[in-house]
């Protein structure tokens, strides 16, 4: 999956003030249908026509988001007759097509190699099948066990993770939130008595999908509302609403 990036700052940028509303909403509305299909920020004409009229288009291309056939910006490349381009759409982070491309590559190899190392191996023909009777015996399979409280995952876990959160659409984790998740997740295993031979698989499911409590700004802290506001239950609302009728009243005598 992929995203079409819109800066908090664009809702005040020149070029979206001498913008119409409605030429913004065909601007964001072609920029989703790019970042879909990998165009690398050209926007055919069709397209266009589909989403937006003649004018709002006009609109965008005398505002500087986009830009016509035969455009002077040196930064963009130019678009076919009849097609525009979205100014400047790698350099506001959006991601290329090769680098979407790539990172899903390696996400699917990632897995493959995860299935591949899950799936169970064909047992071996016994000795006596193959005349090998003195041979030495095989070693022992390995035991499933509870998870060690002291266990951690590799860096391939980690990064195989990362690459699957963003390719999810959500936010990377952080190094604290990652040993958050990891103790969280022993405790889990802990508690509900599980066994396994190896832990690396289920810890990476369990990082890919794990959304972790949003991170205070620095030199801040995270207040909940409900408690910033005095409190939220019946009889403390109640009792604010008496007191500010009783003010009121005070007011009118």
């Amino acid at each position: 999956m992929s995203y079409f990036a819109v800066d908090d700052g664009a809702h005040s940028h020149p070029k979206f003030m001498a913008a119409t509303n409605a030429a913004l909403g065909l601007w964001v509305r072609t920029g989703s249908w790019v970042a879909q299909q990998l165009t690398d920020g050209h926007v055919p004409g069709t397209v266009a026509k589909l989403y937006g009229t003649p004018a709002q288009a006009r609109s965008l291309v005398a505002a500087g988001l986009w830009h016509g056939a035969g455009h002077d910006c040196p930064r963009c490349p130019q678009p076919r007759a009849g097609d525009f381009y979205m100014h400047d759409y790698a350099a506001s982070g959006n991601r290329s097509r090769a680098e979407i491309k790539a990172r899903r590559d390696q996400s699917a190899a990632g897995s493959k190699r995860h299935r591949e190392r899950q799936a169970p191996r064909p047992a071996e023909p016994a000795a006596e099948q193959l005349g090998l009777d003195d041979a030495a015996p095989d070693p022992p399979a390995p035991q499933r066990a509870p998870i060690r409280p002291d266990w951690q995952p590799t860096r391939e876990d980690v990064h195989a993770a990362q690459v699957a959160r963003r390719d999810a659409g959500m936010a990377p984790l952080t190094p604290d939130q990652v040993d958050s998740i990891t103790a969280k997740f022993i405790r889990r295993q802990l508690d509900d008595g599980r066994v396994a031979v190896a832990w690396n698989g289920r810890w990476r499911e369990w990082a890919e999908n794990e959304r972790p409590a949003p991170q205070p700004m620095p030199g801040g802290n995270v207040v909940p509302l409900a408690r910033a506001a005095g409190g939220s239950t019946a009889d403390q609302r109640a009792a604010a609403a008496y007191q500010l009728a009783a003010r009121l009243e005070e007011q009118e005598d």
